[in-house]
């Protein structure tokens, strides 16, 4: 069992500047699509709501349906712009990233056909950029899911759950 890395996650300039440096492209603003929270608070955790990799303009997805021949950068690029808008959602509702002690968990939903087998290779990439840019504080459980479809037909979704500082 992984304790807590630290007292809390990098400030969120630093964090969003190694995002940039990454090529990783931000939106100005995450907004809800539906009727729901971005984000609920609840006894020290914070919970997300599923993100899209929705491009910067926040109306276009990148979309698409796993095959088991299908190359997956891609869906693995999908799965980090799904995790930087997670973090951005975080930021907004904390005005900081350090204001949490860590990511707790990661939920990847995959589009795929139902003979693809490689979710956790997708979510991988999603993982990795947690630790790139948040350090240990990145470090977390995680759970890969394949499904039949996503909402506007995206090619990934995730949630996640983080510890408040």
């Amino acid at each position: 069992m992984a304790e807590n890395p630290g007292e809390h996650m990098p400030a969120s300039a630093h964090v969003f500047r190694l995002l940039r440096e990454r090529g990783v492209l931000l939106p100005n603003a995450v907004t809800a699509q539906g009727n729901y929270d971005l984000v609920v608070i609840e006894n020290g955790f914070v919970f997300t709501s599923g993100q899209l990799p929705r491009l910067e303009d926040g109306k276009h997805v990148m979309s698409g349906r796993l095959g088991p021949e299908d190359n997956l950068e891609v869906a693995r690029t999908a799965a980090q712009l799904c995790l930087a808008r997670t973090l951005l959602v975080l930021h907004d509702a904390l005005g900081d990233l350090a204001n949490l002690s860590r990511l707790v968990s990661l939920r990847g939903y995959v589009n795929a056909e139902s003979t693809f087998a490689r979710h956790g290779a997708v979510m991988d990439a999603a993982s990795q950029l947690a630790l790139d840019v948040l350090g240990p504080a990145g470090r977390h459980a995680r759970t890969s899911i394949g499904v039949g479809g996503l909402p506007a037909g995206a090619l990934v979704e995730i949630e996640a759950v983080a510890a408040l500082a």
